[in-house]
């Protein structure tokens, strides 16, 4: 009987470590034919056929460059994601922030103030507890006004 089977043939790219003891291999497999890409792990188990192919076709010297190529890859992409989420956090803060200056300045008492230099210092401030205690300043010198005006006039 004759095998008619399709041949399927690939080609193995990129082949790197993937422990430390140097006997498991991350490769891709390439199938031409159909274009395809398929990752494969490869263990050294003493009859594993891909795994003999795989140092049949590439050294260990390449293999080691293509670990550390994917591994400062790797550390690349870490910092990326890691100043990410720092301009994100700074993002988030200054939104909070304007946020609270807004809400700072929705407060009748605040908005109505003729208090020039805590209302600048409101604006100015840079974080969220800036904001907080020169508002809870200027309150409490409203509240201090308005108290002394208020004995002025029961006073009359």
């Amino acid at each position: 009987m004759i095998n008619t089977s399709p041949v399927v043939t690939r080609k193995i790219e990129n082949p790197y470590w993937a422990n430390k003891e140097r006997q498991h291999i991350i490769a891709e497999f390439f199938y031409p034919d159909t274009n395809k890409r398929v990752t494969a792990s490869i263990m050294n188990d003493g009859s594993n056929r891909d795994y003999e192919e795989v140092m049949r076709l590439y050294s260990i010297g390449q293999i080691d460059a293509n670990t550390d190529r994917r591994m400062e890859e790797r550390n690349n992409q870490i910092k990326q994601n890691l100043e990410r989420q720092k301009v994100d956090k700074t993002r988030v803060q200054q939104e909070q922030l304007f946020a609270a200056k807004l809400d700072a300045f929705e407060l009748d008492i605040v908005k109505n103030s003729k208090n020039r230099d805590l209302k600048s210092k409101i604006r100015k401030s840079k974080t969220f507890m800036e904001v907080t205690a020169y508002t809870v300043m200027l309150l409490m010198q409203e509240e201090a006004n308005t108290a002394i005006a208020q004995e002025a006039v029961d006073a009359e």
